[in-house]
Order: structure tokens, then sequence, then C-alpha cells
């Protein structure tokens, strides 16, 4: 039997939102050769950490480029199905949250005094507006595959039972971490990163109250918002955790591991309740 035919709405998001990668690879590409576009001071990116850091911000942007062809054409249907969303669940997690504080970011980026930077002003309008940008496009392509692959999770409802202990604990969880950001939201930084945490703890209540309902109404809605809440703590968790002990500030680190592990446990219960059909992949 011949392939589905590829429409073009598919094509084009896919390699738009390919397109939004290049030019924070470029900037990743050069920093580790040892070039400095983009930057004020060359020193900047010289340490071991700093490179160990780039290849793996690098590496971030080259899986949602294969992620991105693994969406539209048909050999991505054939990848196993924890290989593809585990990745775009935390791509989901990162991009989503810059997504909806883009334009606290603009205001930010257009009134702060970033002279004393190590990098040029328009990197950051660069890796900001390139996240926003296959925030949008590649969870657009990932629910176009979604769609295809797994439609039963749209039409079908809830399987039966209940969140569980582990639900309990992620809904306890994401209250914890938006009581955290919350007061964070209040405190010193700039007001791209105390947007940031506003809307991290937004989205964690909006996934508890989904979790702690999934059984009323459409599933589907609920899904949304659980794994969007649960992977922006979880992805987010992970970098800030990542960030506060290599820059030796563990501060926030007890708030993010609980922030973490609630993610992890919210995307479990909620994925035990999925719709089923004997054909699922």
């Amino acid at each position: 039997m011949a392939p589905p035919k590829i429409s073009s709405v598919r094509l084009i998001v896919c390699y738009a939102a390919i397109l939004g990668t290049l030019p924070y690879l470029t900037l990743k590409a050069s920093w580790v050769t040892g070039g400095s576009l983009g930057l004020r001071d060359p020193s900047f990116v010289d340490s071991d950490l700093m490179l160990f850091a780039n290849l793996v911000t690098g590496g971030m942007d080259v899986v949602a480029v294969i992620l991105a062809l693994a969406f539209t054409y048909s050999w991505g249907r054939r990848i196993p199905a924890p290989l593809v969303l585990f990745p775009i669940w935390i791509g989901t997690g990162l991009l989503a949250p810059i997504v909806l504080d883009l334009p606290v970011i603009v205001a930010d980026l257009t009134t702060a005094q970033l002279t004393e930077m190590p990098l040029e002003n328009w990197v950051w309008a660069v890796v900001y507006g390139g996240f926003a940008w296959q925030g949008v496009l590649l969870l657009t392509a990932f629910v176009l595959y979604a769609r295809d692959r797994w439609w039963f999770v749209v039409t079908g409802t809830v399987k039966p039972g209940t969140i569980g202990v582990a639900g309990l604990l992620g809904i306890v969880a994401a209250l914890v971490s938006a009581i955290g950001h919350s007061i964070w939201a209040f405190g010193p930084g700039g007001i791209a990163a105390r947007g940031q945490d506003v809307v991290l703890a937004v989205l964690g209540v909006l996934a508890a109250i989904a979790l702690a309902n999934v059984s009323r109404g459409r599933f589907w809605p609920r899904l949304v918002l659980v794994w969007t809440g649960a992977g922006a703590m979880a992805g987010t968790g992970v970098w800030g955790l990542f960030s506060s002990l290599t820059m030796g500030s563990t501060g926030h680190a007890a708030v993010l591991a609980v922030q973490v592990i609630g993610g992890v446990l919210m995307m479990t219960s909620i994925l035990r309740r999925l719709p089923v059909v004997e054909q699922a992949t």
C-alpha cells in the first residue's frame, strides 16, 4: 500500500520549525568551535562547563529538528511511542512557558540595560525569538502527528480508575511549586524572569486542577493541561537544577526537585487513564 500523501500544511510547518532552529544552532556551533559570534567577551564560553552546556543545548535543538521531520514523514509513525513522546513532552515544558511569557520577554529586552552582559544585545532577541518560533511550530507539528497516530485519545473517553497515589502526590508537588514560583515572582530579577515564574505557577495549578477532575467531562482538554503543566514543571525544573548547581546557587534547589518529581508523577498518573483501542500503537 502506498504511504499517505503528506499535506503541504505539514511540510510548511515542519520546515518552518527547522528554519527556526538555525540561528540558535549557528550560535552554538560558533561557540563550541572557538568562534566569537555574538560575544562581547569570548572568554565567557571558554570553560569546560560552558562547553558542556553549549553542547547540551545545541543538541536539544538538533533533537527538535529530528522531531519535526518525524512528525511530518511516514517513517516517524514507526518510531516507538516513548522515543517520540518523552522529548516532545520535555520540549513542550521548556518552550510553552517562553511562548506564553513572550510579551513580557520582549518588554524586558526593549527596556533592560544589557551593556554589561557578555553577549551582544541582538543575541537575546535571536535566542528567545527562535525559542518562541519553535514552540509554536514544533508543537503544531506534534499536534498534527498525534491526531493521526493517536486519534483515539481525542475521540475516546477516559479509562476507568483513579489518579492514584502518584496523582495525589503530583498535585501536592504542583501546588508547592506554584507557591514557590509565586514568591519568586515578587523577588529580585528582571521582569522576564518574574513573568516566567508567574507562567509556571499558573501552568502548575491548571495541571493540578485538570488532573484532579480528569474523570469529568472530555478527556483530551485535561490531558493537554496536564501535559503542558507537568512538562513545564519537569523541563524547567531540571534546567533550573542544572543551572543552580553549576552556578553554586542552591537556594531554590529543594522546590525545583519537588517540581521535577511532581511533573513526572502527574504525567505518569494521567497516562494510566488514556483511552485505549486494540490497534493502538
